[in-house]
Parts: C-alpha cells; structure tokens; sequence
C-alpha cells in the first residue's frame, strides 16, 4: 500500500561538492538577511523565519542530492559548531541580528541543524519519512510564528514566555496539509487513511510546537513528527480513527479543564501528549491513571493554595510524567503488562507528594503525621481504585493493592525529611527534579512484588 517517494542516487557524484554548495547558500542568505535588516529596520522575526524557510527549503533538498548518510551528519555538526560562536567570533559579529532577531535566549539555531541531522540519519535518507518533517517544520512553523504575532490574541504561557491560540491553529493547518499532500501525491495510501494520518499529525505536530521553549521546537517538530509516521502509517483506517477520536477527547478534555488545574498553558498541552501516548502505547488503562492525577491534583491540595492559577510549568509536568513513561516503554519493550503496578505506584506517589509538599521537615508531630497520612490514603485511593478494576479483583491485584500504601508511604516520608529549607521555592525545577527521583525509588520497589506475585 505504501509506495514510499524514491529519491536518486544523488545530484552530485562526490559529496563534498553539495556539502559545499549547501554551506555556500547558508553564508551567502546570513550575510544578505544581515544587509537587509540593517538598511530595512523590518521586522526582526521576520529575518530569522526568512532564514528558517530558505535553509528549511535547502534541506528538503537532501534527500535527492546526498546517497548517503554521512555528509549530512558533517553538516549538521559543521553548522552547529559555526553557528555556536555567532556573538562571540568579531567576523561573525553581523550574523548576529538574523540568528537572535528578536532577542530572547534561544538555541534554534543549533537545533534546526542538529534536528535535521538526526532524522536524515533516522530515515536512512528515505524521501517520504524526511521530507513531510521538513515541511512541517520549514512551512508550519514559520507561518504559525507570524501569525501569532499579527493576530495573536489570545495567549498561553510557556516556560519562557508565551504564545499564541491563533499561532497554534496556523501551524495545525499547515502541519496537516504538510502532511496530507505529500501522503496523497507520493503514496498509494487509501484516501481515509491519508485524512486520518494527516489530521493525527497536525494535532500532536501543534503539541510538540506548543510544549517546546528556546528553540528546542527545531528538534522536537521533526523528530515528533517522524515518530507520528512511523507510528501510524501502516494502521488500518479503523485503527486511526479510534486514535484520531482518542486525541480529539484528550486535547478537548485538557483544554477544557485547564482552569481548574495550577498548570501553564504549554503545561496542560504537555498533559495531551503524555496521556495520547499512554493510550497509544500501553492503552486505555495506562492512559486514564495520569488523567485521573491531571484531573483531581487541585483538590487534593491545602485550600491555600488551590486558588493559584498558571503557576505550574512544563516542569512540573515532565516531572510527574517522567517515571510513567519509563515504565510505559519498557512495559512495551518487554511485554511485561504487569508493570502497571509500578506505573500506578509513581502517580499515587506524585499524587501524596503534592499534597504534602508544603510541609517542611521539623520533625514529627501529630498535625505533620496527620498529613503525611492523609497524603498517603487520598493517593492510594485515588489511583489504586482504578488499578483493581482494571487488573481484575483476583487475589494477586488484591494483594499488590494492599501493599501499595507502604510503597507510597516510603518515598512520600523520604520527601517530607527532606524538605530542610522553608525558603526553597515549591515550584522551581529542583523540588520537581527531587519529587521525580523519590516517584522513581517508591515505583522501583513496586516493581519487585508485582514481577514475583504475577
């Protein structure tokens, strides 16, 4: 069914020749762009998207003029590396204003070759599975960035800054039409099939947009979207629409929850594409315990701090996502379904671990013991309630679910001592890097009993 866009033997018979002329176009468009912003005064990220497209366009080139991997890996290397010393070389000193047109800290730069490098390689130079990541990124990306700054009314909030609803939708557009074209033009897909893909890559493409800051969308874009193809390419239809129907309930579900959650914009988009991909790669079960968690964390929380809107970032995300993930991937790898258990263990931990995180260690007392307790209780029950429904109430479920509160309560203790410090913010990238370590060692333990009772 897949008959995939065949590209040539490559243009040039020595590499070193389209390297060069690659390289060449690269200097010669900063240099100009250089020119032009400086007697022109236009508008910065005009520049830099100026470049964005035509170096993005030069790329999707690679496929029909390179017959090998290698030069292209040199040249992603060689371009990051002159990039890099931009700012800081004097005769690079003009490239300056077309690399960081608007200012912010940000490392596109060096991703965008980086990124390009590492799917050439992934793809093996394959035309289809390279090309439709490019454009994506080339033509959606750009496009949504422009529109998000003529008509971007409405705003959300990512780790670094902000961006925009109007932005977002631009660039599903163009991600799905970046999609549908090429799969309808070059393949021999049927003609729902090709929708559903097309419609399934716009969506997690604007996930990946939207969750990334400081330039590292350059790598996320192509990568994601290569992993989108791989993925779901050779699904039946049938197949598709239940997860193209998935998607739709998840993202709608976030959005729509979003205000009754402590999570950044960008935060909740986050949410989507962990909870996507959990049903995807392990199913309904593992996907409903995160939502459950996304769903319910608020009111777990002291009544103080239920009132915070927008506080909680991607961070706060990648934290509580990062064990369940582990655990997901190698549930799949090894065929171990069994490995749940530890998946629920790291979600109830989180769970405890927010509602107790407030209190700072000055040893023990009723009040402190009350809390630690109730966080431990609240969380078993919030997740481990769903988890005997899912496994079954057979005597194996029954007993790793009465073992589940010591294995909450271990970590959930281990987090309370060290919470030394009442100045340390509650919300920066330390105290999540800290909770996601101790969700590591509580499931780790889980994952003992639930291998030997099963």
């Amino acid at each position: 069914m897949l008959e995939t866009l065949t590209a040539s033997a490559g243009v040039f018979s020595n590499p070193l020749v389209g390297m060069s002329l690659v390289m060449g176009i690269l200097c010669v468009a900063m240099s100009a762009l250089s020119v032009i912003k400086k007697r022109s005064g236009c508008e910065p990220e005009l520049i830099r998207k100026a470049l964005h497209v035509l170096m993005g366009c030069v790329t999707l080139s690679f496929p029909f003029i390179f017959k090998e991997t290698w030069p292209v890996a040199i040249l992603a290397i060689v371009t990051a590396i002159t990039l890099s010393f931009v700012g800081r070389l004097k005769m690079l000193d003009s490239w300056g204003c077309v690399l960081k047109a608007d200012g912010r800290r940000s490392y596109g730069h060096l991703c965008f070759p980086l990124g390009v490098g590492i799917l050439y390689t992934l793809t093996a130079g394959d035309a289809l599975f390279f090309c439709i990541p490019v454009l994506i990124l080339t033509l959606a990306d750009a496009v949504s960035a422009l529109v998000g700054i003529k008509y971007g009314a409405h705003k959300y909030y990512t780790v670094d800054g902000s961006k925009s609803t109007e932005g977002s939708l631009a660039f599903f557009t163009f991600a799905l039409l970046g999609t549908l074209i090429p799969l309808d033009l070059f393949t021999a897909l049927p003609a729902d099939v090709t929708l559903f893909i097309s419609l399934i890559m716009g969506i997690l493409a604007m996930l990946f947009e939207g969750i990334a800051w400081r330039g590292f969308d350059n790598i996320a874009i192509p990568l994601g979207a290569y992993l989108v193809l791989k993925t779901h390419i050779d699904l039946p239809a049938a197949d598709l629409s239940v997860r193209l129907f998935m998607l739709a309930i998840i993202l709608s579900f976030s959005i729509a929850w979003r205000r009754k959650t402590t999570l950044t914009g960008s935060a909740v988009l986050g949410v989507a594409l962990f909870s996507y991909a959990s049903f995807v790669i392990g199913g309904f079960a593992w996907m409903v315990l995160p939502l459950i968690v996304f769903t319910c964390y608020r009111c777990l929380m002291p009544a103080r701090f239920q009132a915070t809107e927008n506080k909680h970032s991607l961070y706060a995300v990648f934290s509580v996502a990062s064990t369940g993930l582990v655990w997901l991937v190698t549930s799949h790898f090894m065929q171990k379904p069994e490995f749940i258990y530890p998946y629920a263990l790291a979600f109830a931990v989180h769970a405890a671990i927010i509602m107790v995180a407030h209190v700072h260690s000055r040893g023990f007392n009723s009040s402190r013991l009350r809390i630690l307790l109730n966080g431990t209780l609240h969380s078993w029950l919030l997740l481990f309630v769903p988890f005997l429904i899912f496994a079954g109430f057979s005597l194996q479920s029954i007993l790793l679910t009465f073992l589940a509160p010591v294995l909450i309560a271990l970590p959930v203790l281990a987090f309370y001592l060290s919470q030394q410090d009442p100045t340390r913010s509650l919300t920066g990238k330390t105290r999540w890097f800290k909770q996601a370590v101790f969700a590591i060692i509580g499931s780790l333990a889980g994952a003992v009993p639930a291998a030997f009772i099963h």
